[in-house]
């Protein structure tokens, strides 16, 4: 059960393979991924497509997190970046 633990524990734990902490942070963090993605596209269809390549993009690159307490704010950044993606595609 992975729903008690840290935001540091769970990137650990998704780094050695539990798909379980991974599907967890990803609870956490869908709101806002979302949320955040709409503030900056102003589209909901696009802000969840923003949302869903940035958790494909963390889970990508999550050996490059440093620190893995820091996740919030570096996936944040990842989020953002997907959105201005979306947005030079689009325009």
């Amino acid at each position: 059960m992975t729903t008690g633990k840290t935001i540091e524990s769970l990137v650990l734990l998704t780094r050695s393979g539990d798909a379980a902490a991974y599907a967890e942070l990803v609870r956490r963090f869908q709101d806002m991924a979302v949320g955040y993605s709409y503030s900056l596209v102003g589209d909901f269809q696009l802000a969840e497509d923003a949302a869903q390549e940035a958790f494909f993009e963390a889970y990508r690159t999550l050996e490059n997190l440093r620190e893995p307490a820091a996740f919030p704010g570096w996936f944040r950044r990842i989020v953002f970046k997907q959105c201005n993606a979306l947005k030079r595609g689009r325009g």
